[in-house]
């Protein structure tokens, strides 16, 4: 009688054991589970339309591009599209700055405006 009790109550610190894991892994699952829902109802609701309108406007370049033959020093400052055919190239350097407008499918320069200082300033 003795060996069927102790056999009975390691049994039940067993039972105790395990269902204290399987209790413990739930809590786990339902606070993983929450977690995630949160994060993607957090993610639709805050969507940045900064980084994505820059991928939108992206150009298609189907064919190899024509060089845009400028001095020595020139740096692009910024590209703006203007329509689907049309792009603003803003430059800096070379010589004064310039805006040129560049025909996407035609691959040449539309037409070029200088920017020149006037020694005026407005106060």
């Amino acid at each position: 009688m003795n060996i069927s009790l102790e056999n009975k109550d390691s049994l039940s610190r067993k039972n105790k054991g395990l269902l204290a894991l399987v209790v413990f892994l739930g809590i786990l699952i339902i606070m993983a589970t929450t977690i995630l829902v949160f994060a993607i109802i957090s993610r639709i609701t805050h969507k940045k339309n900064d980084s994505v309108m820059i991928y939108e406007n992206s150009l298609k370049i189907t064919r190899p591009i024509s060089i845009l033959q400028e001095p020595k020093g020139t740096r692009i400052e910024k590209v703006t599209r203007q329509s689907d055919r049309m792009v603003l190239i803003t430059l800096r350097g070379g010589g004064p700055d310039r805006l040129i407008f560049w025909d996407i499918d035609q691959q040449k320069k539309v037409a070029e405006v200088k920017i020149i200082d006037s020694g005026i300033d407005d106060k």
